[in-house]
C-alpha cells in the first residue's frame, strides 16, 4: 500500500515532490510500490520534506498521463524547485538508487 507522506521540519527547506505513475493491473507497479514504500520508510529520509502523489493512469481524469506512460509504468518523477526537469525512474526501482536521489 502506498502512503501519502508530507513531512515538515523545523528548518525551512525546499520540499521534494515525488509522483508515482501506476496502474492496478501492472505487476511491475506492484513490485515498485513495495520498493518505494520501503525507501520512504528509511530512517535516512526521516527529516526530509517529501510530498508523494500517486497517479493511476487508468483513471479518466489522468488520461494525459495514460497517453505519456501507457506502456512504461511504473514511473517515478522526483521534482525539486531548483530542477528544470524531474529525475525519472522507470520500470524497475532500486532502494539504494531511490535513497541516493531522495537524499540530495
Amino acid at each position: 500500500m502506498i502512503f501519502a507522506r508530507n513531512l515538515s521540519s523545523t528548518t525551512k527547506r525546499l520540499s521534494t515532490s515525488v509522483t508515482f505513475f501506476t496502474k492496478e493491473t501492472c505487476q511491475l507497479c506492484t513490485n515498485a510500490k513495495v520498493v518505494l514504500n520501503k525507501t520512504l520508510e528509511s530512517p535516512q529520509l526521516i527529516k526530509k520534506d517529501i510530498n508523494l502523489e500517486v497517479i493511476d493512469i487508468m483513471k479518466p481524469e489522468n488520461s494525459k498521463w495514460f497517453d505519456v506512460y501507457c506502456y512504461d509504468v511504473p514511473v517515478l518523477h522526483v521534482d525539486r524547485p531548483e530542477q528544470k526537469k524531474p529525475t525519472k525512474f522507470m520500470h524497475y526501482f532500486y532502494e539504494d538508487k531511490l535513497l541516493d536521489e531522495l537524499n540530495r
